[in-house]
């Protein structure tokens, strides 16, 4: 099964939120999330956005479940696979990155890799598993 976050974007992030787009917390109390890694640091993943959303309004981004199209940076660490690498948050707005097998996560981990990258635009099936905001 799939879970999804209602969230609030933040209406001053630089990179808009778009389909597959890697979501970090602004402000976690105010569900209030932004495309930036440095907003508040890397490690403070909140989810995946699954469709463009205008800074500012409201949405939904996706916590758990398999999650058919993450925007991972342009060359991985790892090539995702199906072997289940660790899938983490990248320096780079709104993208993911992959571990090779056996590499320690330096960041939460939003999931595993289910799948390839199929084609140029660089996303990818992941199985995420961010925990859930109290």
């Amino acid at each position: 099964p799939k879970t999804y976050q209602l969230v609030q974007t933040d209406s001053s992030m630089s990179v808009n939120p778009f389909a597959g787009a890697v979501a970090w917390w602004s402000d976690k109390t105010k569900y209030l999330v932004t495309t930036s890694p440095t907003a508040l640091g890397r490690g403070r993943i909140a989810g995946v956005f699954r469709n463009a959303i205008t800074p500012g309004n409201y949405g939904c981004i996706q916590i758990q479940g398999p999650c058919p199209n993450v925007k991972y940076v342009d060359a991985p660490t790892a090539a995702p696979s199906a072997a289940g690498l660790f899938v983490i948050p990248s320096a780079t707005a709104g993208k993911a990155d992959c571990l090779a097998a056996g590499s320690a996560a330096t960041y939460p981990v939003l999931g595993l890799s289910s799948g390839v990258i199929p084609g140029a635009d660089s996303t990818g099936p992941v199985d995420l598993d961010v925990p859930e905001t109290p």
